[in-house]
């Protein structure tokens, strides 16, 4: 396995070539019910191209964002989820047990190694990820030729799973300490490789290992996320850069862990205040989560200011459909005074909430029940996923340990892309907090939960014990029974009476572990 690593470490001569790497990425909203879906530094000296985009495509079934790519020779197709939380890419195998079962359990495609004349195994049976809700996927460590966004790697590394439970590919741009071969107890040896966004500069495609990402917002079909720059038609006012964290006992950074410091509620009876002065806890932003988790203490106050129930018979925070109307904004602060506030529309934290049939539930009353896009975080890291980060323009500074956030400019057509000049340059564009506010990430992992959060329920839930069903806190929405915004929710107990709900399938915190035992390289 050495000789692969070798390249990592030598000092390689300037080249020059594109700037960017555009990929465009597509939306993919779980049709039953939105729940946590998930599932470094390197020694580089080599310089690249400016930027590279890839389209986000938003495919309207599991409530995730993907990437068309190729794999092989000829090219073979497949979607492979974008997540910034964990850090390899790889495919399912066709012939592995589960695709092999069934085409509909591996729809987003699986790559065929038999039909690519450039496969080459690097580290057979060294490949083996696991995730918070049991699933994983097993097999080899492969190169192929690998595109996306109109640009091709050569011989770029990925883990080909052979046995897998899950029949969506992962293509992860977290940092590469947290790749599942670097996870000493969990069977990896200790070593890191290049994965995508230290390739992308080895092989000059572009300047820095650095990217932006643009959700855009829930109705719309497709993002995009932008290699090696910025693009300042995507997000409006300030881009204000905060710092990226190490979790407390390990050598490195090995996540997207910033500065949460506040959150407010603004509707149309004013501004509440939900987190107390100098406030700060540390938050993990994360692509691969489908909503976010925040703590205990301030997920309670948000449920109270929205009128939202917690189920966890079904695993889901339930509020009205008709919140959907509502006109207000939740207010992220980080990295503390003068750092980016985010403002989320509440209406874009309603989500979908089915039946196993794709029936939609009601309250006693008969209103729609839908889910809120917010669930507290108990002993899982405080998470911004992408009920989150579809309002927020994202910039991730992989070489400087930076994140740039701004207010997105949604459904945007305009574009004025600004590459990285250099390797290891700042963020283009962006301010820096000043003053910053300090954490400590503790977690040094996703804690696998116990069966109660990923479970199966075949009974039915509880009935409403109420009719009316009011949103409060001064929200406006139609979701008022009688017009009125009282303060604080009334229908704390009402709850969604599904006529005919059978089977839930409940995936509540599938969330990637990353990897503990890793060994940092640093610059």
């Amino acid at each position: 396995m050495t000789s692969r690593y070798c390249l990592m470490f030598l000092s390689l001569a300037v080249l020059s070539c594109t700037s960017t790497v555009k990929l465009d990425i597509s939306q993919d909203i779980d049709s039953r019910n939105a729940q946590l879906q998930r599932r470094a530094e390197h020694n580089l000296s080599k310089r690249g191209g400016p930027t590279l985009t890839a389209s986000a495509e938003n495919l309207l079934t599991r409530g995730l964002y993907f990437a068309n790519v190729t794999i092989g020779t000829p090219p073979q197709n497949l979607a492979l989820q974008i997540d910034t939380g964990s850090s390899d890419t790889w495919a399912p195998s066709s012939i592995s047990p589960l695709c092999e079962h069934s085409k509909e359990d591996c729809s987003t495609g699986s790559y065929l190694p038999s039909q690519s004349s450039s496969f080459q195994v690097v580290g057979p049976d060294e490949f083996n990820i696991s995730y918070v809700d049991g699933t994983g996927a097993k097999g080899d460590y492969f190169q192929d030729n690998f595109s996306v966004g109109g640009a091709t790697l050569s011989q770029f590394e990925m883990g080909l799973a052979r046995d897998t439970t899950i029949g969506t590919g992962i293509m992860g741009i977290g940092y590469n300490s947290s790749e599942a071969n670097v996870n000493i107890r969990n069977g990896g040896n200790g070593t890191v490789y290049q994965n995508l966004p230290i390739a992308m500069v080895n092989q000059n495609k572009i300047n820095s290992a650095a990217y932006s990402l643009w959700l855009n917002d829930l109705q719309s079909s497709s993002g995009s996320i932008l290699f090696g720059g910025i693009d300042t038609a995507k997000y409006n006012g300030d881009l204000i850069s905060v710092n990226v964290y190490p979790t407390s006992h390990r050598l490195g950074v090995t996540s997207f862990t910033v500065a949460f410091t506040s959150l407010s509620a603004t509707s149309s009876s004013g501004t509440d205040q939900l987190t107390p002065p100098d406030y700060a806890v540390a938050a993990i932003l994360d692509s691969g989560t489908t909503i976010t988790l925040l703590p205990d203490d301030i997920a309670a106050l948000v449920y109270e200011e929205l009128g939202a129930i917690p189920q966890p018979e079904i695993g889901a925070v339930v509020v009205p459909c008709a919140l959907s109307q509502a006109s207000g904004t939740l207010n992220y602060g980080f990295g503390g005074l003068g750092g980016p506030i985010i403002k989320v529309e509440v209406s874009d934290l309603v989500l979908p909430l089915t039946d196993s049939k794709g029936r939609g539930t009601t309250f006693k009353n008969g209103q729609p029940a839908c889910q809120l896009g917010i669930q507290a975080a108990g002993s899982l890291p405080v998470l911004f996923g992408d009920t989150f980060l579809r309002s927020a323009y994202t910039v991730y500074d992989l070489i400087n340990n930076r994140i740039a956030l701004a207010q997105t400019n949604f459904n945007s057509t305009g574009s004025n892309v600004v590459a990285f000049p250099s390797f290891g340059a700042p963020i283009p564009n962006a301010r820096t907090a000043q003053n910053e506010a300090q954490v400590t990430q503790t977690a040094s992992s996703v804690p696998r939960p116990d069966t109660t959060d990923s479970m199966i329920i075949s009974a039915q839930p509880p009935a409403a014990t109420t009719t009316d069903l009011n949103a409060s806190g001064g929200f406006e929405s139609a979701a008022t029974s009688t017009g009125s915004a009282s303060k604080k929710h009334s229908s704390a107990t009402a709850r969604p009476n599904p006529t005919a709900w059978i089977w839930l399938v409940i995936g509540a915190l599938n969330i990637s572990l990353m990897g503990a035992g890793s060994m940092i390289l640093f610059l």
